[in-house]
């Protein structure tokens, strides 16, 4: 009962951290003329690219093919939500609900969730040393519950790039991830 509670509270932040901090893109100066790093982040930001860079310097595309689509939100309270379905994205099941979606086959439900990945949790970042924390509450492998993964970025305009060092398909290697800010009046 308690992770739905907090499952439901990560989709209420997702939905309210939309809605106002893409409203409230630029952030709140610390001083006249200035933005904090970690102030930056807040807002929402779209999926541009998803690159997986191996050891020798070869970039691959293992999970979420060469143009995956996502959403990022980091709102002011701490919270933050990531969300992306892959290229090619899932077509079954055809279901427009709920309720279609938990009666469809088993095969079918596979198909949809291996195409889809989403977690939820808080986010302190390290401004000094241009990091941000993901301290993952829910997600949807439950393995990763209570996880965190701590990500160098990069601000630059109106992108933000994310690298998480990880130990993946047998080898070390980078995931560098691209997102573009997502302004109030512009999808």
């Amino acid at each position: 009962m308690r992770s739905r509670r907090l499952l439901l509270l990560c989709l209420i932040t997702i939905g309210l951290s939309f809605g106002v901090s893409v409203s409230q893109a630029q952030a709140k100066p610390d001083k006249p003329g200035t933005v904090s790093a970690g102030d930056a982040l807040i807002g929402a930001w779209r999926l541009v690219s998803v690159e997986t860079i191996r050891p020798s310097g070869e970039v691959i595309y293992p999970f979420y093919g060469k143009h995956p689509e996502g959403l990022i939100v980091y709102d002011r309270s701490g919270w933050m939500s990531v969300q992306i379905v892959s290229d090619p994205q899932p077509t079954v099941p055809r279901a427009s609900s709920r309720e279609e979606f938990l009666a469809a086959v088993a095969v079918e439900k596979v198909a949809a969730i291996e195409g889809y990945y989403a977690y939820c949790g808080t986010w302190p970042s390290d401004p000094s040393n241009s990091t941000v924390t993901h301290h993952i509450k829910q997600s949807l492998y439950p393995g990763e519950r209570g996880e965190e993964g701590t990500r160098h970025f990069v601000l630059d305009g109106d992108r933000l790039t994310l690298i998480a060092k990880t130990h993946e398909i047998g080898e070390d290697h980078q995931r560098k991830l691209v997102w573009q800010r997502l302004q109030k009046d512009k999808p």
